[in-house]
């Protein structure tokens, strides 16, 4: 049977106009603090970890004497009155940190994912060095909070948690993420492995003022989305199965085919008439699986999509920047502009991650060294698509932009050092580009500790116990 279309009413269409409105404004940014650039606005570091026991190496459940929620119940007393409380539930922590020898202070908020993962975000800062130490004091405060739990945890940075099976974490219970889950469910492959084990670095940008500089980075971060993600791959392993077995960009790959329909490329994004409004349209096409009200009240849209929720009721700027955020590209609009290429990173390396990109874009003349870089006007959806797909399948002997990888990486980092003023920015971006002037990803770090464990443990097994795998087996 044909699908009718759907007939709205006047006050339908006239309320349709006035939430697009109020979409394109929540997309824009708060009028006080959109205009900056990095250099004066700073921008925002998100660094999302897994909690995992020091003994036992397995993920810290949400729930528990010693689980997530009683840790961040320890922060409470360094945080007092930050506390966030959700469904009746402590889900994280937010103030202000005072970094010794700095004059600004860092805001600071700490909350937890689908999988109880730590989702610390600092800033906005215009100083990387001075997020890298707002991080390492929260980690301070972390280990200390888990001393007074006499438990010790660690705070891992990797890509995906080195679970055997998503089934193993049960997710914090919320009833968003029961929506989310059961949703994702039904609509791709890996919905459990991108909720619950999945731990990314993101990068949040000031708005710029000017619509045509803000679709600029954003086209310039589609188009690198897929050479980032390359670069600063670091997961050791998938579902548990060999890391020497585990594809390359796994994390990425997860999220890609966990609901295709949100995290693709968005159409048109390449075409020099995309605009915000562009991205506002796609956006209504896209079902966003929940409604959170200003009051809290959080329901299921089903099988709806956003502009059928605009539709039905007037919504505050704060419930459009909640629609916004119901897609996931690898760069989105949302009041900011959001990196989500990278996988979870040590903080170091994460700060090399936001030195080379706050390089790029640190003024018009690196900006548009990177675009004739990639050719960006050249560049159609099908090229990325094509790009992802080579670098996952070939690694360092992809070519991509007409270039090799490495010589891509080098030639990125050398225009982002022309941006960079701060000695020590320079020195994070350097630290993380030898590892690419070795033909190496962070994940590679992660393997060769693994090889070298499963070596160092070879070597104190019993004599005939070695001599048993070593001896060939006879046919």
């Amino acid at each position: 049977m044909a699908k009718h279309a759907r007939i709205r009413t006047d006050e339908q269409r006239q309320r349709l106009e006035r939430n697009r409105q109020t979409m394109l404004a929540a997309l824009r940014g708060d009028t006080a603090t959109r205009g900056g650039s990095i250099q004066t606005a700073g921008l925002t570091l998100v660094l999302e970890r897994i909690v995992c026991d020091h003994a036992s190496g397995r993920p810290v459940p949400f729930e528990g004497a010693y689980g997530v929620e009683r840790l961040l119940h320890q922060l409470t007393a360094t945080y007092a009155g930050g506390e966030i409380v959700c469904e009746g539930r402590l889900v994280g922590v937010r103030g202000t940190l005072a970094i010794e020898g700095r004059d600004e202070a860092i805001g600071l908020r700490a909350s937890v994912g689908v999988g109880a993962q730590l989702v610390l975000e600092v800033g906005p800062s215009r100083s990387i060095t001075g997020l890298i130490d707002a991080i390492r004091v929260f980690d301070r405060q972390t280990h200390l909070a888990a001393r007074a739990l006499e438990r010790e945890y660690d705070l891992v940075a990797q890509g995906l948690s080195p679970v055997p099976s998503p089934s193993d974490i049960v997710p914090v219970p919320l009833s968003r993420n029961v929506l989310l889950g059961t949703y994702l469910a039904r609509s791709g492959r890996y919905a459990k492995d991108a909720l619950r084990c999945s731990a990314m670095t993101r990068l949040c940008l000031p708005m710029p003022q000017d619509e045509q500089e803000a679709v600029a980075v954003f086209r310039l971060g589609t188009a690198l989305a897929p050479v980032l993600s390359f670069l600063c791959d670091n997961t050791l392993t998938f579902r548990g199965c060999n890391p020497a077995d585990t594809p390359c960009m796994a994390r990425q790959l997860v999220w890609q085919q966990m609901d295709p329909a949100r995290h693709a490329t968005m159409p048109s994004v390449l075409r020099e008439s995309f605009g915000l409004a562009s991205y506002e349209r796609w956006l209504e096409s896209v079902r966003p699986i929940m409604f959170e009200s200003d009051e809290g009240i959080v329901f299921s849209t089903g099988t709806d999509t956003c502009e059928y929720v605009m539709e039905e009721r007037d919504l505050t700027p704060t419930e459009a920047q909640r629609l916004a955020r119901s897609v996931w590209p690898d760069v989105r609009f949302d009041g900011r502009l959001e990196l989500r290429c990278a996988d979870s990173l040590p903080p170091r390396l994460a700060g090399g991650y936001a030195a080379l990109i706050k390089g790029l874009l640190a003024t018009p003349d690196t900006r548009q060294a990177a675009e004739r870089l990639v050719g960006i006007g050249e560049l159609t959806e099908l090229d990325l698509e094509q790009t992802y797909h080579d670098l996952r399948e070939m690694g360092w002997n992809a070519r991509v932009f007409k270039r090799w990888v490495d010589q891509l990486s080098n030639e990125l980092v050398v225009i982002a050092l022309r941006g960079l003023d701060d000695m020590e920015e320079r020195r994070l971006l350097n630290e993380l580009a030898q590892l690419w002037e070795a033909r190496m990803v962070p994940r590679d770090a992660l393997v060769t500790n693994w090889r070298t464990r499963g070596a160092a443990t070879s070597t104190r097994q019993s004599p005939s116990t070695a001599r048993e795998r070593s001896s060939p087996t006879r046919s």
